[in-house]
């Protein structure tokens, strides 16, 4: 009887944690090799500190796709870089723009947090906002020349209902099933 509950108790447990299905992929600083665009082929991400001799150093993170030997540099989607890149604000401790990799049923996606204004121009950052966050998955293009030939394909965002000061603190609290 006691093996019965224990083995109930173990698999409710296993459900409960994996019904998520998402992990988040914890990057060392400088290469990482990682098989983005499951090719069977490592690619590369470098995870770096950019610091401007603020009080809050950005964490940056570039990648890489390795593709018969060629390396393709996968740009910032929404952006005019290749560099991923955290943000606080000046003079806080508050993050309001961050990234985080997660492995998601065996598929890698950069999940960035940013928070969410409804008016930009007269809502404070510094209090506590919605997080909008955005998922993006590495995908081929052959569409049209001179695009880039991998790039970050939005694969699904929400908004949290509650608010927070720091994208930190919604990212622990991350609900991958809400990605719509």
């Amino acid at each position: 009887m006691k093996l019965k509950t224990f083995a109930f108790i173990v698999l409710s447990l296993c459900t409960v944690f994996g019904a998520q299905g998402a992990t988040r992929v914890g990057l060392l600083a400088g290469a990482n090799n990682i098989d983005l665009n499951q090719d069977g082929v490592p690619d590369l991400l470098v995870s770096a500190t950019f610091d401007n001799n603020t009080s809050h150093p950005s964490q940056t993170l570039s990648a890489f796709i390795n593709k018969n030997g060629n390396w393709f540099i996968l740009p910032v989607p929404d952006d005019d870089g290749f560099t991923w890149s955290d943000f606080r604000l000046a003079g806080s401790s508050d993050k309001i723009i961050g990234f985080e990799l997660h492995n998601i049923q065996g598929v890698y996606y950069l999940i960035r947090a940013m928070k969410f204004s409804s008016n930009q121009d007269n809502d404070d950052l510094t209090e506590a906002a919605q997080i909008k966050f955005s998922r993006y998955r590495v995908a081929e293009s052959s569409e049209e020349p001179g695009a880039p030939v991998f790039y970050w394909q939005l694969s699904g965002t929400y908004t949290t209902s509650q608010t927070y000061s720091d994208v930190d603190q919604a990212f622990a609290q991350l609900k991958i099933d809400e990605f719509k």
